[in-house]
């Protein structure tokens, strides 16, 4: 690009004028999740059962039920057609063996009529029933009839292009949900079910929000049953599985993809029980991106690890709990194979080949109880899992987080000489300093720690002389030497004192630091420790996460700064997520020390001055990014389609169908700070840089039989080259962005595109980043 047209489109450059007609569209994203979770204006009461002997096994059932809306009754003359979801069953329970049998039995909704001179009132009568709910016969001593009704969709499915729910989805979002059950038992009257779960409902929230309905409807919690009885009215102890795609994707990945197997030798082979456990299991470890490792099993079953009956008790140490996780070939699907899967669980014969106990272990299937050979005097249950992630936890639960600490003591800074105390817990512990930049009072960086340019000023990283970065390890612990920074005398391991020369930086997109704090362009600058940590637990070499630490400096008084842009004036809360994700950023990157307690840690290299490195069309900012990826945009596509390959596309197209697991990424609050998720203000935020898109060199469709094939027109998506925008177009616009690139839909994202450019800005970017930093300089001197 030339002066003239570097000119041009930094002259074409304007404030975008979003808030004028989106201004609110934060709070009416959250506004949807909001009447999806707000008290129920509908509510449903089971009032009474009562069945009549027709003949051994067929009774006659009449479910008295009531329905109210906004406290008032409920009138459906006909029944109960206009409810989106209205649905009846009834199940049986044994308590000497902790079984619910005989379920999926409904009561036909069809069946409900209102009754007459009471309002709100119905009557449902299901003949030729097997049994009398409310009268259990032995082996059965407890029964229990469960419901549920929903109405006033929230999100329709199918939507065209940009379409958050796909066609097909179990997912739908109600305004009103109701659920309710009434139970029978031979025994107390007030507990006639002593059924109890490993699991706790709590875990489920941590992801899929409060309160968790299944699929958006079907409560997880019912008053009058235990947590999770409910659900046993579906995931029954003696139903038959009905995913088997789940072990066949992850056991045969290419027979799975290309239909290698009749489905009949498919469901024959991958048979399973659907019970709670293992469609829960097998959903999370095969089918959806789960964000931690299934290792994690306190996410889900916390406090109930190690009770003698717990989770991890020996007894459940059994075939059909190992293969819930793990497949048991995992065909090319292997650590370094071809369709390897970060974060799947291993495949058995790969855990027994690197055993060395394949043989021994061949023609093991179901019934087989693991404590035959594991038993007391060898290897058991909880030493194979603990429970907790190896690199978070010790083997007793403990975050090591908790125990090796980090801290910055002092900072201050004497002309263009910053000088940084930090200390550790244990001198073992091996810091990175990171020194980082704020532009125009902004939450963004205009220099950040991590530079990305490909300048030979900046290929450098860890103490290379030519190297720009400002990211330092000090030679006390292992680091190198470093252009920038000095380790002081008498800094030792554990307690160190560094010294960076501001204006030895060698800026290659902007003027230098002196020049940036006298011009005013630079005020405040951010000073963060990451931490890294490798300890051997038994026999391995693990490098435990822990926590990073930062504090915000104000140049002019050489005072540290409470809250900029974080804690109480935070636009994100970590906390939440790491209800989802355990410890931000454990499973990626490398996991040590790059969580901390705000997104200003990630912000050292996820600046809006960088374009998206794996993801199209996205800054590396972590707004952009966090949307994009939450949008399920997929990493690196280009790489996935180099050449056709049936199961990479599969994944690809499955991968990009999925939906953030509050069943709607409307949920702002599931991340951010109340009241911060509008349309952002462009004072306190900075233009920024999108990648282009990719240059795909195949492209796929699905055929007549649903497989996935070589599409030889190719992908719809053509050249879309990097562009420069401003911050509502890189953050609000990351999410309407990636599901267009998900559906491929090239006119829709045209007009976006030209949307964003009449009303703000999207001028194209240049490779020496000139036109970036121009539109920086004029958009922010606006607010000088």
């Amino acid at each position: 690009m030339g002066p003239d047209a570097i000119d041009a489109a930094i002259a074409a450059s304007k404030v975008e004028s979003c808030g004028t007609c989106h201004q609110g569209a934060g709070d009416e994203h959250q506004a949807i999740y909001d009447n999806y979770v707000d008290e129920s204006a509908l509510e449903l009461t089971l009032n009474s059962v009562n069945s009549t002997l027709v003949a051994p096994g067929n009774y006659t059932v009449e479910l008295s039920f009531t329905i109210t809306e906004n406290g008032l009754p409920f009138v459906d003359a006909a029944g109960l057609p206009s409810l989106d979801q209205k649905r009846f069953y009834a199940v049986q329970y044994n308590s000497a063996t902790g079984q619910y049998l005989n379920g999926n039995q409904r009561l036909q909704e069809s069946n409900a009529v209102p009754v007459l001179g009471s309002p709100g009132d119905y009557l449902l009568t299901q003949t030729e029933f097997p049994y009398a709910p409310e009268n259990p016969e032995a082996p059965f001593d407890g029964a229990h009839v469960y419901g549920y009704i929903a109405d006033g969709a929230l999100l329709e499915v199918d939507h065209g292009p940009g379409s958050e729910i796909p066609a097909g989805s179990h997912v739908h979002l109600y305004e009103d949900v109701s659920n309710a059950a009434i139970a029978f038992g031979t025994g107390d009257v007030d507990d006639p079910n002593s059924y109890q779960s490993g699991a706790n409902v709590a875990g489920c929230e941590n992801c899929h929000g409060t309160p968790y309905y299944k699929h958006g409807y079907r409560a997880a919690q019912v008053e009058g049953l235990p947590d999770f009885a409910a659900c046993k009215s579906c995931h029954y102890d003696d139903r038959s599985g009905g995913h088997e795609e789940w072990q066949y994707m992850v056991d045969q990945p290419l027979n799975w993809a290309t239909a290698g197997l009749p489905d009949a030798e498919v469901e024959t082979l991958y048979a399973y029980t659907a019970t709670i456990l293992n469609d829960t299991h097998m959903s999370h470890a095969m089918e959806f991106p789960y964000p931690q490792s299934m290792s994690t099993c306190n996410t889900c079953h916390e406090d109930n690890l190690d009770a003698p009956d717990g989770v991890l008790a020996d007894s459940n140490f059994t075939w059909e709990t190992c293969v819930s996780c793990h497949s048991v070939q995992g065909t090319d699907a292997w650590p370094s194979e071809k369709y390897a899967q970060n974060l799947r669980a291993p495949a058995l014969q790969y855990l027994w080949t690197e055993a060395n106990q394949l043989a021994l272990h061949m023609g093991l299937g179901p019934g087989d109880v693991c404590t035959t050979c594991h038993g007391a005097s060898a290897s058991s249950f909880d030493e194979y899992h603990t429970g907790y992630v190896t690199n978070i936890y010790d083997p007793d639960g403990n975050r090591y987080a908790d125990e090796y600490t980090v801290a910055i003591d002092s900072v201050s800074l004497a002309g263009n000489l910053l000088t940084v105390e930090f200390s550790a817990s244990d001198a073992a512990i091996v810091p990175e300093l990171l020194v980082s930049l704020y532009g125009w009072d902004t939450k963004n960086f205009i220099i950040p720690s991590h530079q990305r340019d490909g300048s030979e000023l900046c290929t450098g990283r860890g103490g290379d002389p030519a190297g720009c970065d400002m990211e330092y390890t000090p030679e006390s612990s292992g680091g190198n030497a470093h252009p920038l920074f000095t380790e002081n005398t008498g800094s030792v391991a554990g307690d160190w004192s560094v010294t960076l020369d501001l204006a030895a930086y060698e800026a290659v997109q902007t003027d230098d630091i002196p020049t940036l704090i006298a011009d005013g362009v630079v005020h405040k600058l951010e000073v963060t420790v990451t931490p890294e940590l490798e300890l051997t637990v038994g026999d391995d070499d693990i490098e435990v996460v822990l926590n990073a630490v930062d504090e915000t400096l104000d140049v002019a008084t050489d005072q540290l700064v409470d809250d900029y842009f974080k804690g109480a004036n935070a636009t994100v809360d970590t906390d939440k997520c790491n209800v989802c994700h355990d410890s931000l950023a454990s499973t990626f990157h490398d996991g040590s020390g790059r969580a901390g307690d705000g997104i200003q840690v990630c912000k050292n290299c996820h600046n809006p001055t960088f374009p998206g490195s794996h993801l199209e069309m996205t800054s590396r900012s972590i707004d952009s990014y966090t949307h994009a990826i939450h949008t399920f945009q997929a990493f690196d596509t280009d790489d996935t389609f180099e050449e056709f390959d049936p199961v990479l596309a599969t994944r690809y197209n499955q991968h990009i169908n999925h939906v953030f697991p509050n069943f709607t990424i409307r949920n702002c609050e599931a991340c951010h700070v109340d009241g911060t998720y509008n349309v952002p203000d462009q004072s306190q935020s900075l233009p920024g840089a999108l990648s282009s898109s990719y240059d795909v060199a195949t492209w796929y469709m699905f055929d007549e039989d649903g497989l996935a094939v070589e599409d030889p027109a190719g992908r719809n998506i053509g050249t879309v080259a990097e562009a420069v925008t401003g911050p509502a177009s890189r953050a609000c616009g990351a999410c309407h962005r990636s599901r267009l690139v998900n559906d491929d839909a090239a006119a829709d994202l045209a007009s976006l595109d030209g949307h964003t450019q009449v009303n703000g800005t999207y001028v194209p970017n240049d490779p020496d980043d000139e036109v970036l930093f121009g539109v920086i300089d004029k958009i922010m001197s606006m607010f000088e």
